[in-house]
This record gives C-alpha cells, sequence and structure tokens, in this order.
C-alpha cells in the first residue's frame, strides 16, 4: 500500500471554481425568466465546461492517486467509494425531502414507490428522463459518476495497458457520439463521454508530472496561451451554426483550455496563504455544494414566483443562494461527521 499522496492543488482550484460555476449556472434555472449572462458565454455554456472538467478532475484525481499501487484492492476501493459518495447523499436527500414535504404537503404522489431504490443507490437523476423517479439531489451528473467509479478498476486496467490507445478509443467513441447520438440521453449523459473525459483526466495529470520534471517552466507557458483563448471563447463567437457536433466538439477544446489554465494559474494562487486556505476549503466541500445548491436556489427564489425581479433583486438572489447553499453544506457534513462518530 502506497503512502498518502501529496494533495494536488491544482485539482481543488478546478474543483472550486467549477463549484461557483454550476451554481451560477443552476441559479437562473429557478427563476421565471432567463438571466443569459449567468448562463452562456458567447461559445456556448458555462455549465457544461464545468461539467465536463469534474470528470476530467475525477480522472486525474483517481488515477493520480492510484498510479503507484499494484493490483487494485476492490473491496477496499469501493468500499471507499462508497462511503465518499452515499452518506452524504443521503443526509442531502433526506433535509431536501422533507423541505419539500413541508413547502408542497405532498411528495410526487403520482410516482410508484418501489422508484425509491433508484433515489438509494443515487441514480435517480440520471434516470429521470428515462423512467419515474424521487429526484431531488445530486443531478445526473452523480450517477455519471457512479458508474465512473464502478468502471475504474477496468479503465485503469486498459490505462495502464496502453493509455494512448485508451485515449485515441475513447474519444472515437465519442466523437461518434457527438456526430449521432443514438441513445435515449443526452451526450452529456452518456457514459462514453464521461470514460472519454475521465481518461483525458488521467492523460493529462500524467503529462503534468512529465513536463513538470523535464521543463519546469512549461507551466507558465501553457497559461499564458490556454489564458488567450479563454479570453477568445468567452468573448468572441467563433461556433455559431456548427450543429451538434461542432458544439460538443468546441465544448471539448474549450474544457481542455479552461482545465489548462487553471492548471497554470495555480502556481500563483498556491503562494498566496489566505487564497490557498479558502480555495482548499471550497474544493473539500464541493460535492456538499453540488449536492445542495439547487434546492437552495429553488429556496430562495420561491419568494418571487409569477415575478419579473429586477436586475438587484436576482443579484441579491444569487447571494442569498451562495449564502444558503454553504450553511446548508456545511450542516450535511457536520451530521455525517456526528453519525459517523459512532462508528
Amino acid at each position: 500500500m502506497n503512502m498518502k499522496q501529496k494533495r494536488l492543488f491544482y485539482l481543488d482550484v478546478i474543483r472550486a471554481v467549477c463549484a461557483v460555476m454550476i451554481v451560477v449556472y443552476h441559479f437562473p434555472l429557478a427563476i421565471s425568466q432567463p438571466v443569459d449572462y449567468f448562463h452562456s458565454f458567447a461559445n456556448g455554456s458555462f455549465g457544461m465546461i464545468a461539467v465536463y472538467c469534474f470528470f476530467m478532475v475525477s480522472g486525474a484525481a483517481l488515477m493520480y492517486r492510484y498510479q503507484n499501487e499494484g493490483k487494485l484492492n476492490l473491496k477496499q476501493f469501493y468500499k471507499k467509494r462508497f462511503f465518499s459518495i452515499y452518506p452524504l447523499f443521503w443526509i442531502a436527500y433526506v433535509m431536501a425531502f422533507f423541505w419539500v414535504f413541508w413547502q408542497l404537503k405532498e411528495v410526487y404522489r403520482m410516482i410508484p414507490t418501489k422508484a425509491i431504490f433508484w433515489s438509494v443507490i443515487g441514480m435517480d437523476g440520471w434516470l429521470a428522463h428515462l423512467v419515474p423517479t424521487f429526484y431531488m439531489v445530486g443531478e445526473w451528473f452523480l450517477g455519471s459518476i457512479i458508474i465512473l467509479y464502478a468502471l475504474f478498476p477496468l479503465i485503469r486496467i486498459c490505462y495502464q495497458k496502453n493509455r494512448h490507445i485508451l485515449l485515441a478509443v475513447s474519444l472515437l467513441a465519442a466523437l461518434w457520439l457527438f456526430s449521432a447520438n443514438p441513445f435515449p440521453m443526452e451526450i452529456k449523459q452518456n457514459p462514453i463521454t464521461g470514460i472519454f473525459y475521465f481518461v483525458l483526466g488521467a492523460w493529462l495529470e500524467e503529462s503534468r508530472q512529465k513536463i513538470s520534471k523535464q521543463k519546469p517552466n512549461a507551466l507558465f507557458y501553457i497559461w499564458a496561451v490556454s489564458a488567450a483563448g479563454v479570453v477568445l471563447w468567452i468573448f468572441v463567437p467563433m461556433t455559431n451554426g456548427v450543429g451538434q457536433f461542432g458544439r460538443e466538439v468546441s465544448f471539448l477544446i474549450f474544457s481542455v483550455i479552461f482545465y489548462l489554465f487553471w492548471m497554470g494559474a495555480s502556481v500563483w494562487l498556491e503562494k498566496n496563504r489566505a487564497l490557498k486556505c479558502g480555495i482548499s476549503r471550497l474544493a473539500a466541500v464541493s460535492y456538499g455544494v453540488f449536492l445542495t445548491h439547487h434546492v437552495a436556489a429553488q429556496a430562495i427564489t420561491g419568494h418571487f414566483a409569477g415575478t419579473a425581479p429586477s436586475t438587484r433583486e436576482i443579484f441579491t438572489m444569487l447571494l442569498m443562494t451562495f449564502a444558503l447553499t454553504w450553511i446548508w453544506t456545511i450542516a450535511i457534513y457536520k451530521i455525517e461527521a456526528y453519525i459517523k462518530s459512532f462508528f
């Protein structure tokens, strides 16, 4: 068994940034009117970039964690993944359930009781477009991550045998999916998409390690080039009329650019002790933020239902959503810690 490895700060930076982006992206969905400046940029959606970066972070973190180990201890691996996902999810779900029941005095009356099984295993959001579920927290993304965790031992074996072939095959599979999606689910939800970004994240981390050893200053140049790419992608329309395939390829390109930008920026952010502490703290609870933010946004914006809030009111609601999300997130972590203290 390996000694505990150093936590990669750049992954914490991306986790923290993307957690904020997800909250900002989903916030307008809780309002009765569109708010485009929260929702997208010149070439697409902020939310999609954050989701794909989260996939890459997951691949990078897991492959980094187990890169020097021999045969994977499956029992230990799955036990650790189980406890990293489910207790917090169940706590957040129960709290959301009672809040919805308190608001509506009923919860999903027309859905078969047996559908609660999908919520117990965290797949309700991923399956919500296919079957009736009691989905409340976690989104479709949680189901995708559970699938990736389940497949990780197999992905790791293939990666160790030939990482370049695995990356190429997963890329070709993703490009095929981008061009003609034959499945009854969105491209972003498909495991083919998740696997590709997961493997890409692992490969980027391995490449970072090699480049850092051979050319220590290379990250600065990567950051400079990616910074220019970020500015262009945010402010200069380049993907109008490109269709589904073009949009997905543009998301791929910009996700990598965005990922590399924060990878490079983390070198300077880490030097500021206060910033590093704040980023690390937010990154450590990013999963909780992901679980709580949707219901928090609905709780805040529900008071303005049927109205057309002013810009000032919208920004006030956004700040309140951040505050409630943070309070609820800290609460579920404290409840989890309290329950664990009995075991």
